[in-house]
């Protein structure tokens, strides 16, 4: 019995003592941190959690160390250790306010948030954490909005990297400008101009002037221009496309290229077909002459009839 009694005494001798210098080096770190000496501090509050791992002072203060060190990342990980761990809502208010901070210096505005209303359900009159609430609430806003117009001028750009990729058609015949720019010798001038009327090619819808548009005489892949008669003159810019002797301008045009009547519903009549009144006149003339030939016919028969004497 007396054993087990000088056991009992020498443990918490033991753990006396090592309580003993746990808040020694506590008491000393607290100092360091007084006196800004983050380091210093930090180094004093691991030793008291060298005697009393479970020291929630020690663990709390060691986390404000690493905070005004700077070490954000380190910090954060401390204190949710304590957010784990602990239980009595006070404590936890306190942490989860610090886990607020360290989310806030970092710019995780939505994780501030939520640490801040936690310290509040631990601690409903914890002003300090409603004011940073609020703060915090305000910057995830200013920060959503910068999101938004970085994410609407990221797509502005990348539209205007399209266009600026597209080539340009000034006169909107489907031909790039940078083609109808070229001169007979493939070099670049912005004053070509094949019909000579003021206006380069490049805004000028028929180059030529032959009454053809140069989307037409383009054909189908504009940007290399379809060459008739492959003299090295695109059609385009060719008065005689296909060398056959005859402007452009006097021949007849693809039908599938040409203009439709304005009035589409509107039928021409048949060349030889006549008005009403002329079709009338020439019924009247028919009727009359066969009026006038049934007369020379029955004449022609009272001439032929043999006439008869009677025998009185």
């Amino acid at each position: 019995m007396k054993n087990y009694i000088f056991i009992i005494i020498a443990l918490f001798a033991l753990a006396s003592a090592n309580a003993q210098e746990e808040r020694k080096f506590i008491r000393k770190g607290n100092n360091e941190f007084t006196e800004e000496k983050f380091l210093e501090s930090e180094i004093e509050y691991r030793k008291a959690l060298d005697k009393d791992n479970a020291s929630f002072e020690a663990q709390f203060n060691l986390g404000d160390a690493l905070f005004k060190q700077e070490k954000f990342d380190e910090a954060l990980d401390q204190f949710q250790i304590l957010a784990g761990t602990e239980t009595d809502p006070q404590k936890l208010a306190q942490v989860y306010h610090n886990i607020g901070n360290s989310h806030f210096v970092m710019q995780k505005y939505q994780e501030s948030v939520n640490a801040y209303k936690n310290a509040l359900r631990n601690n409903p009159l914890d002003h300090d954490s409603r004011y940073n609430l609020i703060a915090a609430q305000k910057m995830l806003q200013q920060q959503q909005e910068q999101q938004n117009q970085d994410q609407n001028k990221d797509q502005n750009q990348d539209q205007q990297k399209q266009q600026d990729q597209k080539p340009q058609d000034s006169d909107g015949d489907g031909i790039p400008d940078e083609k109808e720019k070229e001169n007979e010798q493939g070099q670049q001038n912005e004053n070509q101009d094949t019909d000579g009327d003021g206006q380069p090619d490049y805004k000028d819808q028929d180059s030529d002037n032959d009454g053809r548009p140069d989307k037409q005489e383009a054909g189908d892949d504009p940007s290399n221009p379809k060459d008739t008669d492959n003299d090295g003159t695109p059609d385009y810019r060719d008065l005689d496309s296909d060398n056959d002797g005859t402007p452009d301008s006097e021949e007849e045009q693809d039908p599938n290229q040409q203009q439709k009547p304005q009035n589409q519903n509107q039928q021409q009549q048949p060349e030889d077909q006549m008005s009403k009144e002329d079709a009338q006149r020439l019924l009247n003339a028919i009727q009359q002459d066969e009026n006038e030939l049934q007369k020379k016919l029955r004449k022609a028969k009272a001439a032929q009839r043999p006439k008869t004497e009677k025998n009185w």
